[in-house]
């Protein structure tokens, strides 16, 4: 059974562990696999537990084991990060993670999200009722896009 829970810093690796497993799953782009493996060299866990200290996380769990988290910079107004193990995805995990930091937003007060999603991630964020502005163009390597809570 899935179930989603604010994140703690002993959540960390397994943050860490699904974030290198869902980049390493998807399409070098542009940067190419050196250039995505220099960045993925940037991540630590500690970076993970720094950043809660200005952040919300969370993690989604499937029997104990975390399959998916995110992350919510309340006073950017923006979902920084949203993640699911490549052997999770379909899986409704990554709409239980947007569903959980989007309540976290309306407590802090916020009435409307914004995100930064990659191509591969735009048709689920329009899936749950984010859009663009302007609309995004087929095959478009990013867009920007906001929802009204």
């Amino acid at each position: 059974m899935l179930t989603v829970r604010l994140a703690n810093e002993s959540d960390c690796p397994e943050i860490y562990r699904v974030q290198m497993a869902a980049v390493r799953s998807l399409p070098p782009g542009v940067q190419g696999e050196d250039g995505v493996e220099t960045w993925l060299a940037t991540r630590t866990p500690e970076l993970y537990a720094q950043k809660m200290q200005t952040e919300v996380y969370v993690v989604a769990e499937d029997a104990a084991r975390v399959v998916g988290w995110g992350a919510l910079n309340v006073a950017g107004e923006e979902i920084t990060n949203v993640f699911v193990d490549p052997a999770h995805h379909r899986k409704r995990v990554g709409t239980a993670v947007i569903t959980k930091l989007e309540a976290a937003a309306r407590d802090g007060g916020l009435e409307a999200v914004q995100l930064r999603a990659t191509g591969t991630a735009i048709e689920f964020y329009l899936a749950v009722g984010y859009q663009s502005d302007p609309p995004v163009e087929p095959g478009a390597k990013w867009a920007l896009m906001k929802k009204l809570l």
